[in-house]
């Protein structure tokens, strides 16, 4: 595919936004596509389910009430950060490590919806105010498409509140005129707890791969905490067009570790290959992760297969170099770096 062809399909239906929540961390790899066309897996702590490739979150990360009557939720959930566009063909990471964020779907009616400016949760004698202003693009949330704006005749999108982290209270709800939705016990319990931190342990990639191949992409993390958590992370890319590649919200019990993986195509310009590198952004003061692969020089299994002249000695040669187990600074995956999230 051309390249100005695959960033014009990349670009359509970007929706820009004014204003944020917070500052983003990452950038400059990203694209306006609201759904990640891989599906991610991964490992959760005992007790917890992972990320479905809808964005729905796993473990006690859910305040989904599926038995609950409303005319407006189709479904609310807390995180410690939220994934949203920082530019046109970017991912970046919003939140502080003292606030969190309860995320809200909204399925309206185009005669009853209403207003964003009307829709507030309450929570311990307190109200906090919905809104769609995060990031600079909304173009999505996490994958979950774009927001909720009934003043455009948009009437099924996502609204967000920005709480304090901890909040610890009886009750809360989701309210608008004529209605409410009330959290579940699962996502009190997660307002209610402190801050987990995390370190990443491993972001690897295959050396190379054939040119239109998939590959695996894992991430492991290790939660330092005494506190469970979530960590939240933004993957882009850059090759064949700078674009996102996913949001992870990966559930990790107090000092555990856990996994998330999510395949990719090695995508081609003009069916030649390119050094795709893939950068892993999360919080704390944009702490990133880089690795690369060699697109268009690899076998299946992951190595590098090449007969090239050596530009030192103008001689042919021929050799297969393999992934190593201990991470280098090359790929990006050197000493890991400890950064604090919330859940």
């Amino acid at each position: 595919m051309d390249r100005r062809d695959l960033l014009a399909a990349l670009a359509a239906g970007a929706v820009a936004v004014p204003g944020c929540l917070g500052e983003s961390n990452g950038g400059g790899d990203g694209s306006p596509s609201a759904t990640p066309t891989e599906t991610p897996t991964g490992t959760a702590p005992s007790g917890t389910t992972p990320e479905t490739p809808n964005g729905s979150p796993g473990g006690t990360d859910s305040g989904t009430d599926s038995g609950a009557v409303a005319d407006l939720v189709d479904e609310a959930f807390v995180v410690p950060e939220l994934v949203a566009p920082n530019s046109p063909d970017s991912l970046g990471v919003y939140g502080d490590r003292g606030e969190q964020y309860v995320v809200v779907l909204l399925a309206g009616d185009p005669g009853t919806a209403p207003a964003v400016g009307d829709i507030e949760l309450v929570a311990g004698g307190e109200t906090y105010p919905a809104t769609t202003e995060v990031g600079n693009q909304a173009w999505t949330l996490f994958d979950h498409g774009t927001p909720y704006l009934p003043d455009r005749d948009a009437f099924d999108g996502w609204v967000v509140f920005r709480l304090p982290k901890p909040l610890a209270v009886d009750a809360a709800a989701v309210s608008w005129p004529g209605g409410d939705y009330p959290l579940v016990a699962d996502a009190l319990a997660a307002l209610a707890r402190p801050p987990a931190s995390f370190e990443v342990r491993s972001f690897d990639a295959p050396d190379a791969v054939p040119v239109g191949e998939r590959f695996t992409l894992s991430l492991t993390v290790e939660n330092t905490g005494d506190a469970d958590g979530t960590f939240v992370g933004a993957v882009n890319r850059n090759f064949p067009a700078y674009a996102p590649v996913a949001s992870v919200r990966l559930p990790v019990a107090a000092g555990e570790r856990a996994t998330w993986e999510r395949t990719v195509e090695a995508g081609t310009i003009d069916n030649e290959g390119g050094q795709l590198r893939l950068w892993l952004y999360w919080r704390d003061d944009a702490a990133d992760r880089e690795v690369t692969v060699d697109v268009g020089s690899g076998t299946p299994d992951g190595t590098v297969a090449r007969a090239e002249r050596d530009s030192r000695t103008g001689t042919e040669r021929s050799d297969t170099s393999t992934e190593t187990d201990e991470p280098t600074e090359e790929d990006g995956a050197s000493t890991p770096t400890r950064v604090a999230a919330t859940r």
